[in-house]
């Protein structure tokens, strides 16, 4: 069965069902899910203990080598990505999961069960969790701050639950949290003096508090037939209650109340963490969206809840949107769209220049139906609209239109040859069913190995090649079922047909559709570029054919200077983001105070106010902002870190004022390591460049990390070098003195009353409806603000009764203490961070230092390894070369089934190679980097270059077998016959990127680059050496049995039975 001939004979039939595909699309594409990047599963975790009172060192060898230990067991885990940073009384490990979890929840679940609840790792008593925390995982939608300069945080948290209760009701709300919230709290404020003076300890009024504050089951009272239900007064209900509450007796009988040694105030506890929006006070709600839905429409639809909120506020009190998803991804989309009509555009007016205007509609129609075609089966896939998925369609647009514009150029061809209208059309869709289909799966042969890429990078680009896939195998079935009824309908007759009554074709008997051509004088050329270039490539052709050996040492020397040109070539993996947002992160000396840290962040705050170019500026003290960017990375809360959240109007604003801000920030922030950062594409890393130094001792370690970081200082290009064990700090242990053992003094007492005093003792809550506040007891501050308020705290005898100073029972040691013990696969690792200039390029940085550092002597035992911007670098373009390898072998194994012949074959793929140094020329001339889009736009051309080979190799074998013509002449013949397929199908390819290029696109104008620039010399190329390597390389003989089992085929052949023009057209 025919399809070509039975979609001529039935058009009704497929115009309708494609009308229907069409329309499917379109629905598709309006109502198909957005985002601005593809959905990553986050397979990163955090698992934290605290051991209170423990140094590093204790909490590294009692819990942090337990819990890696315990933690490497499973499976799921990847040792060799998952670290661990110990500091006094806590431990953090983040634990990565392999690449081939794909569903890290379970997990999470099973890790959660096995820790809390069968308790499967033996820590120390005092130990708290350890706890998995998942809960940074997700990407917020929209990010909304509450600010007011009059109302206190109270007034604010309950204007921030109004708000929250009128998000819920928006469909697709998933999770909605809160940040900058400030508890209140009643502090007990003790005056130690009156505590000697009426003899009570601390511990002491805590158990009389804890004891009075509770509710107890009281049991009921029978009462006749009834049980009354008994209940305890409970709580306390306010701080005149808690102030009366008696705590003791003096010996003179006297009755001692909580109010007579201690003053009861209600305030907002001290703050471990501030959140401001432009210098004020603000509360955030972040706001999660469910998968699935559109996240524009979200968008809208939140909006329009803050809107009909707005008279339940008060007017002084602002609210506003600090990250808006919804917007950017509507940005995105809408840039993203008009690249590709702008495409579309440009791929129609190159059919048009070069076409006759009959010829350029007819392939031009094949667009708008194979890209609806697209949508429609992307929609059935799950794929959704962003940036990687749009930026497939705009890739493979060009492409779309070769198999329409090969059909087309083929109809106008026969016509030439004198075929009537009918048999035009159906043998041009039928005679190029095999090579077309061929060409078409060597492209999606090139591309759908990408798949096979793992982690974040495969999901990120896993949808490009999907997507170019299904465009193309749309494109076939479009080009192979609706070209040809557009011919029919619309191309009258050839490029060079005669004037009417000549070259006509009249009835060769009764049959309708049975025509045979009439001789005719041929008509007068008209003048076009084609044939002007036609003119031209011939000459140069035959000239090539009487130079075999100048053309192909030409050709390989083209392959030479693309691997020299590769080397000189600038290396950058992933580029950063294209958003007008930024952030600027703030690391203060270990030990450093929340109010110090504050401090900082308000000086960079005022700078960036006053500039006219931001929108807003987020700051977030001892904490960071949650993940509002797919690979942004929340930094745990400490109180000598600070971030602030940039928002300007634009990303070109974004560039220099980051720029600009990162020249003067360290004047802002003198003591500290302040550091610009823009948002980046790809897999997330601390730091570009990063030298981890493996060995076990500390001072070992920090030796050879001082040596690491002054040679990279010295190097150019690097900035912000640094170490993450950060800085010693200054602390003081307090020793116990032999005596006061005797005193009944232990460690555990003297720690609770010190920490009680000092730090603040929970005593119970007391609950305010729904609103819960902790009771406080601690010193005055006044008698807790030095070494000698500590040396004289008074400490109660558990043996003896008597008060003793803390001073004559213990010794108070000042010290340095590690700052920060870091692990990664469950060994001590320094790693040295650097940055690099605007100028130099990670790589580059790299490339200058390694001689240094591999010079360095290392004890026994020690050794250095590279992270940063190369590890993943090397791990994915490992994969990427396993990727591309496949891609050969598909299109080797395609095309030795299409020729039969492994000469042939290899002779088709040797112009992969010819498009190398067309492909790097195309990032040396738009400056682009060569990366991970570069990388993926290789790979894409090696499928694309070997569609012109197909055409010539495969239309010499039709000359030779079908016209009988010699070797040579059937190489020279197919050359100057294909040009103009080849010259368009290449130049639609390539301008259909074109905007894509334009754009400036850090992300995908490499890809495009290396796409248009490699097709166009590798077409050059191709037209050129692979005629030559065609007729220097395929003898006689290897013809031989092809020619003879097409003349037996065609003898043996029946006649075949005319067909009916048809009449529905």
């Amino acid at each position: 069965m025919n399809l070509v001939k039975s979609s001529l004979r039935y058009p009704q039939v497929t115009l309708t069902v494609l009308l229907l595909a069409f329309v499917v699309g379109v629905h598709a594409l309006l109502t198909m899910p957005r985002r601005e990047d593809p959905k990553i599963t986050i397979r990163q975790g955090l698992v934290v203990a605290y051991f209170p009172g423990a140094t590093a060192g204790q909490v590294e060898e009692q819990v942090t080598q337990k819990l890696e230990e315990y933690l490497f067991r499973f499976a799921e885990v990847r040792k060799e990505k998952t670290f661990s940073t110990t500091r006094d009384g806590q431990v953090i490990v983040n634990v990565e999961l392999n690449e081939n979890v794909a569903r890290p929840d379970e997990f999470w679940s099973k890790l959660r069960h096995e820790l809390n609840v069968a308790k499967a790792v033996d820590l120390p008593q005092g130990v708290r969790g350890p706890l998995v925390n998942t809960d940074f995982g997700d990407t917020v939608a929209m990010l909304i701050a509450v600010e007011s300069d009059r109302l206190d945080y109270r007034d604010l948290k309950e204007y921030l639950r109004k708000l929250e209760d009128q998000l819920r009701t928006v469909k697709g709300v998933s999770k909605i949290k809160r940040y900058g919230e400030q508890p209140e709290q009643i502090y007990l404020t003790a005056n130690s003096e009156k505590l000697a003076q009426y003899g009570l300890k601390l511990p002491q009024v805590v158990q009389v508090l804890q004891s009075q504050n509770a509710i107890s089951p009281t049991g009921d009272v029978k009462v006749g037939t009834a049980d009354v239900p008994l209940h305890t007064s409970g709580y306390f209900s306010s701080e005149q209650q808690i102030a009366s509450q008696i705590v003791g007796a003096a010996p003179t009988g006297q009755v001692i109340r909580v109010g007579d040694v201690a003053a009861v105030r209600r305030r907002y506890a001290e703050p471990t963490s501030l959140v401001r929006v432009d210098g004020r006070r603000a509360l955030l709600l972040s706001v999660e969206m469910l998968e699935g839905n559109n996240i524009v429409e979200f968008g809208q639809a939140i909006n329009q809840q803050l809107t009909a909120a707005r008279p339940l506020l008060p007017p002084d009190l602002r609210v506003r949107t600090i990250v808006d998803q919804p917007e950017v991804v509507d940005e995105s989309i809408s840039h993203f769209i008009r690249e590709f009509f702008l495409a579309i555009g440009s791929v129609v007016l190159v059919c048009m220049l070069l076409l006759p205007f009959s010829i350029a509609s007819v392939a031009a129609m094949a667009i708008p139906v194979t890209v609806a075609v697209t949508f429609a089966v992307m929609s059935l896939l799950g794929i959704e609209l962003h940036q990687v998925s749009l930026a497939a369609l705009i890739v493979v647009l060009g492409m779309v239109v070769d198999d329409a514009i090969v059909i087309a150029d083929n109809y106008v061809e026969l016509l030439d040859e004198g075929l009537d209208r009918w048999q035009a059309a159906w043998r041009s869709a039928t005679n190029l069913v095999i090579p077309v289909l061929t060409a078409t799966l060597t492209i999606i042969a090139s591309f759908l190995p990408m798949v096979l890429l793992t982690g974040s990078v495969g999901e990120f680009i896993r949808s490009l090649p999907i997507t170019i896939a299904v465009a193309l195998a749309s494109s076939f079935v479009v080009a192979m079922l609706l070209t040809p009824i557009l011919c029919y309908t619309f191309i009258k007759k050839g490029l060079h047909s005669a004037a009417p009554g000549h070259g006509a074709a009249e009835p060769a008997g009764n049959e309708p559709g049975s025509m045979k051509p009439v001789p005719q004088k041929p008509a007068k050329k008209k003048f076009s570029l084609l044939d002007l270039m036609q003119a031209g490539y011939d000459r140069l052709l035959t000239w090539c054919l009487r130079a075999p050996g100048l053309t192909i040492g030409f050709g390989v020397v083209s392959v030479v200077a693309g691997v020299l040109l590769y080397r000189g070539v600038k290396q950058r993996f992933f580029p950063a983001a294209e958003r007008n947002q930024f952030v600027v992160e703030i690391w203060l000396p270990m030990g450093t105070r929340l109010e110090t840290t504050d401090q900082a962040v308000r000086r960079v705050e005022q700078a960036l106010r006053h500039d006219k170019r931001v929108t807003e500026v987020a700051s977030f003290i001892g904490t960071s902002a949650p993940r509002f960017y797919y690979n942004f990375s929340p930094e745990p809360p400490a109180p000598n870190y600070g971030q602030l959240l940039v928002n300007t109007h634009t990303k070109e604003e974004t560039n220099a004022l980051a720029a600009e801000l990162t020249r003067r920030v360290a004047d802002l922030v003198p003591n500290g390591r302040p550091q610009v950062k823009l948002m980046q594409q790809g897999s997330p890393t601390k730091a570009p460049v990063e030298v981890r130094l493996i060995g076990d001792d500390l001072v070992q370690l920090k030796q050879l990390g001082a040596r690491v970081q002054a040679i990279i200082s010295q190097s150019r290009g690097s900035y912000l070098v640094r170490t993450d064990f950060q800085n010693d700090y200054y602390g003081l242990t307090i020793r116990l003195k032999p005596e006061a053992s005797r005193l009944g003094f232990t460690t555990s007492s003297v720690a609770q009353t010190i920490g009680t005093g000092f730090a603040g003792a929970p005593i119970s809550t007391w609950y305010e409806g729904d609103n819960p506040l902790g009771i406080v007891l601690r010193l005055d501050s006044a008698q807790r603000t030095g070494f000698r308020d500590l040396a004289d705290t008074y400490l109660a005898s558990p043996a003896t009764g008597a008060r003793v100073p803390l001073r004559q029972v213990a010794d108070l040691v000042p010290e340095w203490q590690t700052g920060r013990i870091l692990h990664r696969n469950g060994v001590r690792t320094l790693t040295v961070q650097s940055e690099t200039t605007g100028d130099v390029l990670p790589s580059q940085l790299l490339k200058e230092i390694q001689p240094k550092i591999a010079a360095l002597r290392l004890p026994p035992g020690y050794r250095v390894e590279y992270g940063g911007e190369i590890e993943n670098q090397k791990t994915t373009f490992a994969q990427m070369l396993v990727a591309l390898g496949v891609s050969m072998v598909l299109i080797f194994l395609i095309l030795l089934f299409q020729f039969r012949n492994l000469k042939e074959t290899l002779l088709v793929m040797a112009s992969i190679p010819l498009s190398l140094f067309g492909a790097l020329l195309g990032l040396v001339v738009t400056h682009n980097p060569f990366g991970f889009t570069a990388f993926l736009g290789l790979i894409s051309l090696s499928g694309i270059v070997v569609r012109n080979a197909i055409i010539l190799v495969d239309f010499a074998n039709e000359l030779i077998v079908k016209q009988g013509l010699d070797i040579p002449a059937a190489a020279a013949e197919a050359g100057k016959r294909r040009l103009r397929p080849i010259f368009l199908t290449t130049m639609a390819a390539a301008i259909g990127v074109l905007p894509m290029i334009l754009s400036g696109s850090p992300m995908w104008s490499p890809l495009a680059s290396v796409i248009a620039v490699g097709l166009i010399f590798s077409m050059f190329m191709s037209l050129l050496v692979i005629p030559v390597l065609f007729a220097r390389v395929v003898k006689p003989q290897d013809k031989l049995v092809s020619v003879e089992g097409a003349a037996d085929k065609a003898a043996a052949a029946p006649t075949p039975a005319p067909m009916a023009t048809p009449q529905a057209l």
